[in-house]
Formats: structure tokens, sequence, C-alpha cells
């Protein structure tokens, strides 16, 4: 269906970046601070988005994925064939050449970016190279992935591969956090980058960070795949962008950081967490005593202090209850600090509306980043 602009799409959200909207073009390259116009109304209207990034490479993304192709003189090599998109990759493929997919790669092993493979492979006279890194092999084996499997394999953290003129370069992120696989691929001159997951560019951040774990470990990543080289970046979501995007993140990140010590500072006291300080002043009869009543170690938490006190352990009760480590006074004192972030992240909402708000994701996703942040800051049993 063609995109056709009604009044009510005029206003998009305000670029993280402050970019300027141009129409999307297959012929004219995007210029330093331009991003593609509606990219949300595109998304549900258009069949596919295109953008020439650079002479050699596009961007083409439909229903909220994104991926690159690099055109070369003799095939195309496509980097993620995301899920239920291979028909329409294949057609904007074919609407600026006619040169068949020869490769194709495989950014990491979530099906939702990569699930197209199949359906593409298939159409496809001649089946093209599948590239990918030894860790994105390993785990499709692991979990019995029934896409087609790599053919040309990366040395994970740093392998290279040559397609036609340019270099495929893998940087594993050193600290994966969304999947064990997770890294970044460069056009190296093309000095273009992709990597799904780690950032949506144009977007606050994905609701829950895009399943960073632990969320400690993705200010490094960015700040890795932003020191490398590239002008452009793909992100599986949201708009084609650049370095900017990933400052964004991280200034983001630190100006919500500072709200959360503000409205839910770090307490001055803490509960006693070692459950088992008690064993020491047992003698050795209340130590056999233990042993004869438990089944291994984890009762020590759960059951101890009640066997040593002469008291029968209810196992019916404690199979739904919220485990031994967070019972007692631990766990009251989680609870109250579980609470005391959930009463401040509507006020941390409302300090950065002003700033934020009207930008796309803020209502829907940032609640819940905050929350996540917060309880990520301090170490926790749930949060120290």
């Amino acid at each position: 269906m063609a995109f056709v602009m009604q009044d009510g799409w005029k206003e998009e959200p305000i670029s993280i970046t402050g970019a300027d909207y141009v129409e999307p073009s297959a012929e004219m390259p995007l210029q330093s601070g331009q991003r593609v116009s509606h990219l949300f109304p595109r998304s549900v209207m258009e069949e596919y988005v295109l953008q020439r990034v650079t002479e050699h490479t596009y961007w083409v993304s439909r229903h909220f994925y994104g991926a690159l192709f690099y055109v070369g003189k003799h095939g195309v090599l496509l980097l993620d064939p995301f899920q239920g998109a291979a028909d329409s990759i294949l057609k904007a493929i074919a609407s600026v050449t006619s040169l068949p997919v020869t490769a194709i790669c495989y950014s990491h092993f979530h099906a939702d970016h990569i699930g197209g493979a199949r359906k593409l492979v298939g159409s496809l006279e001649v089946a093209p190279r599948v590239i990918a890194s030894e860790h994105t092999a390993i785990w499709m084996d692991r979990f019995g992935s029934d896409l087609p499997r790599p053919t040309d394999i990366l040395r994970w953290p740093d392998g290279a591969i040559e397609f036609e003129d340019v270099e495929l370069a893998l940087r594993g992120l050193p600290r994966p956090g969304h999947s064990p696989d997770h890294a970044v691929f460069l056009l190296t001159q093309e000095r273009v980058g992709h990597s799904a997951d780690l950032i949506n560019i144009d977007q606050l951040p994905f609701g829950g960070f895009a399943g960073q774990d632990p969320l400690v470990l993705f200010r490094p990543n960015l700040q890795f795949a932003r020191d490398l080289e590239f002008d452009w970046f793909c992100g599986g979501h949201g708009n084609i962008g650049e370095k900017s995007d990933f400052d964004f993140y991280l200034n983001y990140m630190d100006e919500v950081a500072a709200l959360i010590a503000e409205e839910v500072p770090r307490p001055e006291v803490v509960p006693e967490l070692s459950l088992t300080d008690y064993l020491g002043d047992l003698d050795t009869e209340s130590r056999m005593r233990l042993l004869s009543e438990l089944d291994n170690h984890f009762s020590f938490y759960l059951y101890g202090r009640q066997i040593v006190k002469g008291e029968k352990p209810d196992r019916a009760a404690a199979a739904g209850g919220p485990g031994g480590m967070m019972g007692g006074l631990v766990g009251e004192w989680a609870a109250q600090r579980q609470q005391a972030v959930a009463e401040a992240v509507p006020r941390i909402l409302e300090r950065l509306r002003p700033k934020y708000g009207r930008m796309y994701n803020f209502d829907d996703a940032q609640p819940i980043n905050i929350r996540l942040l917060a309880m990520s800051m301090q170490p926790s049993l749930p949060n120290r």
C-alpha cells in the first residue's frame, strides 16, 4: 500500500539528535544529520521503506525492523534477513539492482532478525553464502535452529571476510548482554555499521533496554560500538543513524541515573545479608540435627533457623513463598526498597517529560526502563 500523508501524521516525534527529516530516497544518499521522515506510519502503511546510505549500501525497513544490503559488481550482500520480510526485502533490492543476493550475514542468532533466511534462500536460484560469527554458529546448533546454517564462520571477536570489493568485519561486543553472540558488523570501506538490538536509532531506548542483561554492562557495550569506525549505523529497529545516536543514549542514561540517585538515594542502613551466620554457634548435636532434617544446602537458608529453634519447617508454605534469600528482615527491607522505587518512577518520568516527553517510546517504554535502571544501579538483593 502506498504511503499517503494524513494530517494527523504530520507532527512526528522529536528526534533524539535534532535530526532533519527527509523523504526516503533510493537514489540520494542521506547527509549527516538527516533521518527518514514519518517512519512509524510508513512502517505500517508501506511494504518496505528504502533509503540509500552510500554509493553501494542501502537501508531497508519493514514493520519496525531494519537491515542493510551492499550492492557489489556481481551480487548483493544482505545483513539480517529479518522474519516475515523475505519477499519485501527482495523487492526492495530488485528496485535498485538486477543482481542476485549472493551472501547473507546473521548479526546474532535470534530468529526475529534472521528468520526470513529460510524463505529468502529458498527463493534464490543459487544458494548464497551464509556469514556469521563462530558464536552465532555455536548457538544456532545449541538451540537446534532450522534456519540455513553458516557457511562462512568468522573468528570471534574480530574476524573479517571479503565480499567483492568490501570487507565485512566482525567486532564482538566485549560484554554481550542481549545475546551471547551480540556483535557489531562493519562494512569497512563503506563506513557503515550494523548491530541488531543494541540501539534503537532516533528513538528512546526500547522497553526493557532490548533485553540487555545485566543492564550494568549496557553502557560499556554502547561505548565500545560508538568508538568503532563508522559514519552510518543500522540498529535493527528504528531509523538509520550516526554516532550522535550513541552519544544521546549515553547521556540519557546518565541523566536518568542522576534523577534516580536524587529520588531513590542509596539507603544508609541495610540489613545483614548473611543468612548462615548462625552455623558458627551450633554444637555438634545441633549440626547433626540439621543434617538429618535438611535435603540440601538451600535448606540452610530456608529452614535452618527454624530447625535450630526446634520448629518444624513448613515446606508446603515455603514452596509458594519468596525463597530462602528473601525471608525475614531481608525480605521486608527488599519489599520496602522495591516500593520506594515504584513510587519514584512516576516522579522521575515527570521530571524527564519536559525534555523527552515528545520523543518516540517515552510513555510506553521509559517507566519500565527507569525501574530497571534504578534496580541495577546498586548490587541487589534485590537492590542493596
